[in-house]
């Protein structure tokens, strides 16, 4: 298998990367404050439906679309390592199709999909990628067809976030300190290793510099649209780039979708929830105020 990285058309993870993304997708945040919103989301648009899920992973929505009552369901990652698990995991169904393919180049004719899932897959897309996804997503959906689309924020990109009890400027200094032990120009593995055991940071994004030198962003000015970055989890660090929220909707907007609304799923009755739940892991409101993810859902439009 490659070792993972930033590569022409997008990112790919390697061994360690895939195993922790098995194993706990999006962690334990992901788990409290989108999955079962997403699924809530998903179910009433799937039923009787022609699905496409984008960057289809190890096949979790496959599986919910084909359990919700999707006429057919197909799947497509670019890594065939991801391949191969969705294909075990929806072994089950029939009506379910998983195969390698590039969300810049997808392998299907138009108009042949009423629903699309496109799902934290922007951010693993480099530039020129980014934009033909979009328009690619236009072009396979029927007029009508709807998406929902889960992206990465401002914020996340800007925002460290801690444990509840974690004191920031400690946790910023324990930042420092790592940062100055990572050589310059570093590879995906070399950044991983040094902060995959740096469990008092939850999210942070880091990035590299004109110098060489890797840095936690603080801000989304010091970042260009669509460098490479890292985001340090807490499953594992995943080598993405960078798109601003004015890019994600001027790019879906270019491509001729029509966005009906973007919502937060961050709420406060889901962060009491999770506290009580993980104790050892408790969150402040900054998640609450200022989320890592919204998520679009977006239309292509009839034509008159």
């Amino acid at each position: 298998m490659e070792s993972g990285g930033h590569f022409t058309n997008g990112t790919r993870y390697g061994a360690e990367e895939i195993t922790a993304f098995a194993g706990g997708r999006h962690g334990s945040l992901g788990q409290a404050f989108l999955d079962s919103a997403i699924a809530q989301s998903l179910r009433p648009l799937v039923s009787g439906k022609r699905v496409l899920d984008i960057g289809c992973g190890i096949g979790d929505w496959c599986n919910l679309a084909a359990q919700c009552g999707a006429k057919s369901v197909d799947g497509f990652d670019i890594q065939e390592e991801m391949v191969k698990l969705a294909k075990q995991a929806t072994e089950h169904y029939d009506n379910v199709n998983i195969q390698v393919g590039d969300a810049a180049d997808m392998p299907y004719d138009d108009d042949s999909f009423d629903v699309a899932i496109s799902l934290f897959v922007t951010c693993n897309l480099s530039p020129e990628a980014f934009t033909k996804h979009f328009q690619e997503l236009h072009r396979v959906l029927v007029p009508g067809g709807k998406a929902v689309l889960l992206v990465p924020t401002d914020w996340s990109h800007s925002r460290l976030y801690t444990k509840l009890q974690s004191d920031p400027s400690t946790v910023q200094d324990h930042i420092a300190k790592i940062l100055a032990r990572v050589p310059k120009y570093p590879t995906t593995a070399q950044v991983t290793n040094a902060f995959k055991n740096s469990d008092d940071i939850l999210v942070a994004c880091l990035a590299v510099d004109q110098k060489g030198d890797l840095f936690h962003a603080t801000n989304i000015n010091q970042l260009m649209h669509g460098q490479p970055i890292w985001r340090k989890t807490e499953v594992m660090v995943f080598p993405n780039f960078f798109y601003s929220d004015k890019s994600s909707i001027t790019h879906i907007l270019g491509a001729g979708l029509h966005i009906d609304k973007i919502e937060n799923y961050f709420t406060e009755d889901k962060r009491v929830a999770y506290n009580k739940k993980q104790p050892d892991i408790p969150l402040s409101r900054k998640y609450i105020q200022d989320p890592t993810a919204l998520v679009y859902h977006i239309s292509k439009p009839f034509v008159h």
